[in-house]
């Protein structure tokens, strides 16, 4: 007879890599989140009932949010910054009531800005008793000069006919990224049986 499950535990790791204009690593931090907002239930929830739950954009906007095939969805292109992975300059503690980053850093190659690639996913591994994958983004400073005081990551994905944020963290120590070189942000789901 096989024993009975204690628990089901679903975990979620982030990973920030700088590199210069050379692609040389110059910063690193990585680690456990504790991040999931509201939203990342109340979607699933929502699913499995069959009917809605109010859920904040990142405007700050309450929405109906059902079932919609889209939900979760993070897959962004190009220059894409409505929804995938984003990063930011707050420093506010992360909250499970959070709906948008604090500060984020807009798409462009003007001061402060970023240029976002494209959101890529990873099929999932299974290797008992983990099942994980991994979305990952790599942002280009095009600005001439530094782009600083990076502190928050996250995730905005699309919820019906909006978007809102899924999970955010708040770096230990902020990251710079140089003229030339770029942040690569990484975010790996797992469910352990």
């Amino acid at each position: 007879m096989k024993p009975i499950q204690e628990h089901l535990t679903e975990s979620l790791f982030y990973e920030v890599v700088v590199t210069d204009k050379e692609g040389r690593e110059i910063f690193r931090e990585e680690g456990p989140s504790h991040s999931y907002t509201e939203l990342w239930n109340k979607i699933i929830n929502a699913h499995a009932r069959q009917s809605t739950n109010t859920i904040k954009d990142t405007g700050g906007v309450n929405r109906s949010v059902g079932q919609y095939s889209g939900n979760l969805r993070a897959n962004a292109g190009i220059g894409t910054t409505s929804y995938g992975i984003r990063v930011g300059k707050g420093t506010t503690p992360v909250d499970i009531s959070d709906y948008a980053l604090e500060t984020p850093i807009e798409e462009g190659a003007g001061v402060d800005q970023l240029s976002h690639q494209e959101v890529q996913n990873s099929q999932p591994v299974v290797s008992a008793p983990d099942c994980s994958f991994k979305i990952w983004r790599v942002m280009f400073n095009n600005t001439g000069g530094t782009v600083s005081g990076i502190r928050e990551i996250g995730c905005y994905v699309i919820m019906g006919s909006w978007y809102g944020l899924a999970f955010r963290d708040v770096l230990a120590g902020p990251a710079s990224i140089p003229f030339g070189g770029a942040m690569t942000v990484t975010y790996t789901l797992k469910v352990t049986a």
